[in-house]
């Protein structure tokens, strides 16, 4: 099975949140069950400057667009540790850039002209291969018009439509451009399923066109059903039915391994715990808090954003003690500032607002605990990178978290809640807080994160169940 994987974010090339992990991720897992599978990305500055072999492969490939034609050069390096090829699509006006979407805290005006011409040199960089695929697989709203060429074009590639994250804040919502200029048939009746009053919706644009869809979590898929999670699209995903599918997506473990991780200041595993005591130290040090071995330390590596459940923690902060919180993330200026406010009048309680690969790894080790009281969280990688580290998430129980934090039956490998409420939140941590001084207890829960197996292998044989019912939904549409 032939598959080309097309993101606006891959790690390690361009990254802003999971999807990049995602994109960076599940191809080496597709690749590992045979599958010959390839990356598309469009070659922003970072991402020149992140893959030192990058080479030329086409030098001038034409991209008709419905109202100019312009050129990209592609470009070709590999996923790290892996034989994946990664095409990067050059344009110097619309890529040639510091940021992916935007400057720090902003947007580019011109976002839905940047990736429609990403999607459409997509299909040209295909059609200049001598490698045509069998699937293309679209991720979030940035690629989610390549659906809507393919079946406008009625070219022979079935798409598969990944939704990361389909929060209303994140469906690609547009003041209604020229919808001829993107190349959207005004004729086509469906093109009135992803205009609401005058707006585009680039999300809808996907969950219209796509043979088939899916979530990064079978409780999210779920969730996605109720307006009040996603907005007006809850109808499409209704009307798609068994179509839309959710798929746990995994981490690297060769990527977030404790036993291997060159951040930290020791290394440890499930067998010898004494070097994340010495990460602890390191990681107060490192947020200027005292040093205590036995004091619980929390951890938060988040972005800074409502949906990340941080009015929770600030109502909580003049309330926790006999704990320290150390946080890492950037964003909203609200949240940073009322964050920079709680760390200024409480010495148990660091920020840094910031975001550093290396810092992060060193919460993941250092904290015994990791704190993520999301209003809503499709899947969320945080936790499940934590339990690689042997530190025990307490989550709100919502989608992927649900899905991968259990608290209860034999194996509970972390703490939940269910309320979107300060008090809920209190509770949960309470509850942490007791089974941390119950030594024999707490080493069992380590055992269990320790234990837990997020690998990509087995979403990876998911997504090859996804794809053929792609295939097969290709075949029978273009049979009638």
């Amino acid at each position: 099975m032939k598959i080309l994987l097309a993101s606006a974010e891959v790690a390690p090339f361009a990254k802003v949140g999971g999807l990049a992990d995602v994109a960076g991720s599940l191809p080496k897992a597709l690749s590992d069950l045979g599958m010959d599978v390839r990356v598309i990305m469009p070659k922003y500055l970072m991402a020149a400057q992140r893959a030192p072999d990058l080479q030329c492969i086409l030098e001038s490939v034409p991209v008709y667009m419905p109202t100019y034609t312009s050129g990209c050069a592609v470009h070709m390096t590999h996923l790290p540790d892996s034989a994946v090829p990664v095409y990067m699509v050059e344009h110097h006006d619309y890529f040639d850039r510091e940021g992916i979407y935007g400057p720090p805290g902003g947007a580019y005006a011109d976002n839905v002209d940047r990736l429609a011409f990403f999607s459409r040199s997509v299909l040209a960089t295909v059609q200049a291969l001598d490698w045509h695929p069998e699937i293309i697989h679209l991720n979030d709203w940035h690629t989610a018009l390549v659906a809507a060429y393919c079946k406008l074009r009625d070219l022979p590639y079935a798409t598969v439509f990944t939704g990361h994250n389909l929060g209303v804040s994140y469906q690609g919502n547009f003041p209604q451009p020229s919808l001829s200029a993107l190349g959207l048939d005004l004729g086509d009746a469906r093109v009135q399923k992803v205009v609401h009053d005058g707006r585009l919706n680039l999300a809808a644009v996907g969950l219209v066109y796509a043979d088939m869809i899916n979530t990064v979590s079978p409780t999210y898929a779920l969730e996605l059903h109720e307006p009040a999670v996603s907005g007006e699209l809850a109808s499409l995903i209704a009307e798609r039915g068994d179509d839309v599918w959710g798929i746990l997506n995994g981490i690297d473990y060769e990527v977030w391994s404790p036993s291997s991780d060159g951040a930290l200041a020791s290394r440890f595993d499930a067998d010898d715990m004494s070097g994340k005591a010495i990460c602890k130290t390191d990681l107060q040090a490192e947020f200027g808090l005292p040093h205590d071995p036995e004091v619980p330390l929390i951890g938060m590596v988040t972005r800074l954003d409502a949906q990340k459940g941080l009015d929770l923690v600030a109502d909580l902060v003049d309330e926790l003690s006999g704990l320290q919180l150390v946080l890492l993330g950037t964003g909203d200026p609200h949240l940073e500032a009322l964050l920079a406010d709680a760390a200024a009048r409480h010495g148990h309680i660091a920020v840094r607002l910031e975001f550093s690969d290396v810092l992060a790894r060193k919460v993941y080790a250092g904290a015994d605990m990791f704190l993520m009281p999301s209003s809503y969280e499709p899947c969320g990688l945080g936790q499940m990178i934590a339990l690689a580290y042997g530190t025990i998430p307490i989550v709100r129980r919502t989608g992927g978290l649900a899905d991968s934090i259990k608290s209860r039956g034999p194996r509970p490998n972390g703490f939940d809640f269910i309320d979107y409420s300060s008090a809920a939140l209190k509770e949960a941590l309470d509850r942490a807080l007791r089974a941390y001084g119950d030594k024999p207890r707490w080493q069992k829960l380590v055992a269990n994160a320790f234990a837990s197996d997020f690998s990509w292998r087995t979403s990876a044989g998911r997504y090859r169940a996804l794809y053929r019912a792609a295939l097969d939904k290709l075949t029978a549409t273009r049979n009638t």
